[in-house]
């Protein structure tokens, strides 16, 4: 059990012997001499005190005291040997309160300095894991400036990369800053739930219990807003919860001095210690079993294991010294097992993170191949060219990184593939809807021929549309090219391709021109006759290249003679 610290702890001992001193001086009173067995009975119990103390360490953490108790026996002894009773028995009683407060002295120390190396080794695990993070957002972000230099229409990309990585980086900052913050105020809740255990034990129940009840819900409360990051508000309620629970402590054993006899203190005293002991030793095992320490180092964590239960049972026996050995050796055994599984844990652990990573990489690059090698299969034509190219180029660049050992990019990447595949399917799905409206009320225009092509639907013109070798139309198309004006009104989102074929009589060069100048008649007609937005037509000859029938015969000359009217449904922009 740890002592009260301080001068209230001081005065809690000085309480304790002032009992014992008043019945040794009461029956000093009653007779000018001492009694010999008393006498004698009061040294034995000052040189156990003595013993006691110089056994906790106090000859090391507190000197002067210790020598000041020793000083005091050896005059009691002189003054025995010198026949003063009442000298030896009253420097007998000095001795045995300066070893008391030598005892309470180390206690309070060796406590501190454990406290201290907690917190130490605490802080310099969140250095560390600040190190970490902050090596690890600085190479995030040198591979994100790395790929900006590649290609500029990365750059965006990069960019957001980089953007992310700095936000990372200053959110790894604020987590380090907030685990320290949040390990710094665990070890003061901690700390009352110790003080609160050693008031339990001494009796604070009964004496200090309205304390003790505040520091328990205080300390309740500190954990609650610990557990939502409510740093400020957890760090007061602790500091509070903590002067509760001395205040139950010191009152608890207070009472419990002051009622208990000498022999019933130290009991309870051992007894207090013993359960210490064994929360300790049960604090080391919980952290070694979270770092499955049965399986890392199996051995001594079973070793710390059987300790441990032996430890209770000799409580449970009132068998406390044997308690507090084998409660330290669970300890130790425990410390060592989870010493020895950490970084074996910590290596799996990663090592599953990698596999993990690993298998989604392989996973989203083979489900983009899977939807591109069922839609070649199908040769389907639903897929919108712009996404599916940009959907294409990215996968590329993902099974790069994947054969690269990238595999945060490759997931990064092959996701935005997957993306662009999917939007390219739906709004293939969508357009195709939208393409069959429009060959529906193309099919009343007659003498059209009408298909639908990759780039949207077709509307095709052929044979006498223009008097031969001029560009002017024929008026008996007039009611046609009206109907095709209305189609092209009813649609309004779409741009429109007006291209000019011939046949291969004349020359190349004449043809081609002459095609040009048909499609910009054609388009002239559309927009003068028709009120068609003229930012929504192209004109464009293409001359005699793109034949779809023989030009050896007449028949064949009359369709390659042709206006082709494209509504471009499927060049739609790419957003990202």
């Amino acid at each position: 059990m740890r002592q009260p610290t301080g001068k209230t702890g001081y005065t809690t001992y000085l309480c304790h012997i002032a009992v014992y001193a008043l019945v040794i001086f009461g029956f000093a009173g009653c007779a000018r001499t001492v009694d010999p067995i008393l006498l004698e009975s009061s040294l034995n119990d000052t040189q156990k005190a003595i013993a006691e103390a110089e056994r906790a360490g106090a000859a090391a953490h507190a000197a002067e005291t210790f020598n000041k108790a020793t000083r005091l026996f050896e005059g009691a002894q002189k003054a025995q040997r010198d026949g003063n009773g009442i000298l030896s028995i009253e420097l007998a009683f000095w001795a045995a309160l300066e070893s008391q407060i030598a005892g309470a002295q180390t206690r309070q120390r060796i406590a501190q300095n454990q406290i201290d190396d907690a917190e130490a080794d605490t802080l310099k695990a969140v250095i560390e894991e600040m190190r970490y993070n902050t090596q690890a957002a600085q190479v995030r972000q040198l591979i994100a400036e790395e790929k900006m230099s590649r290609a500029l229409a990365r750059a965006l990309r990069a960019e957001q990369r980089a953007m992310a990585a700095q936000a990372q980086s200053a959110q790894a900052r604020q987590d380090a800053q907030n685990a320290l913050r949040r390990s710094q105020i665990q070890i003061v809740i901690d700390r009352v739930e110790l003080i609160l255990g050693d008031a339990k034990a001494a009796g604070a129940s009964t004496y200090g219990s309205d304390n003790y009840q505040t520091a328990r819900d205080l300390s309740d409360q500190a954990r609650a807003a610990l557990a939502q990051d409510n740093f400020d508000e957890a760090e007061s309620l602790a500091t509070q919860a903590e002067d509760n629970a001395n205040k139950a402590k010191i009152a608890a054993v207070a009472g419990a001095s002051a009622a208990a006899s000498e022999s019933q203190a130290a009991k309870l005293e051992a007894h207090t210690n013993a359960k210490v002991a064994i929360a300790r030793a049960q604090f080391e095992i919980d952290r070694a079993e979270k770092v499955h320490a049965f399986e890392h180092a199996e051995e001594r964590f079973q070793r710390a294991i059987t300790s441990f239960e032996g430890a209770n049972m000799a409580l449970t026996r009132e068998q406390y010294d044997r308690a507090l050995q084998l409660a330290a050796q669970a300890e130790s055994n425990a410390y060592d097992a989870f010493t020895a599984a950490e970084p074996i844990e910590r290596e799996r652990l990663a090592k599953e993170a990698l596999e993990e990573q690993i298998a989604q990489a392989k996973d989203i690059v083979f489900r983009v191949e899977e939807v591109l090698n069922q839609q070649a299969s199908e040769a389907s034509t639903t897929f919108i060219p712009a996404y599916y190219e940009q959907a294409k180029t990215l996968l590329t660049d993902a099974k790069q990184a994947l054969a690269d050992e990238n595999y945060a990019h490759t997931i990064t990447v092959g996701q935005q593939s997957y993306k662009y595949l999917m939007t390219a399917l739906e709004k293939g799905k969508e357009i195709e809807d939208i393409e069959t409206q429009i060959l529906d009320a193309a099919a009343a225009i007659s003498d059209a021929e009408t298909d639908r092509t990759e780039k949207g639907v077709h509307i095709r013109f052929s044979g006498e549309l223009f008097t031969k070798g001029s560009v002017k139309i024929n008026p008996d198309f007039f009611p046609k090219i009206s109907q095709l004006a209305e189609l092209i009104k009813t649609f309004p989102t779409y741009k429109v391709r007006v291209e000019g074929h011939s046949d291969s009589s004349g020359g190349s060069a004449v043809n081609l021109r002459l095609t040009q100048q048909r499609a910009n008649a054609f388009v002239k007609h559309l927009t003068e006759k028709h009120n068609v937005p003229i930012e929504r037509l192209a004109a464009i000859g293409l001359g005699e290249d793109h034949p779809i029938a023989d030009n050896k015969l007449e028949a064949g000359r009359n369709k390659n003679r042709r206006i082709d009217t494209i509504l471009l449904t499927r060049e739609i922009e790419l957003h990202e």
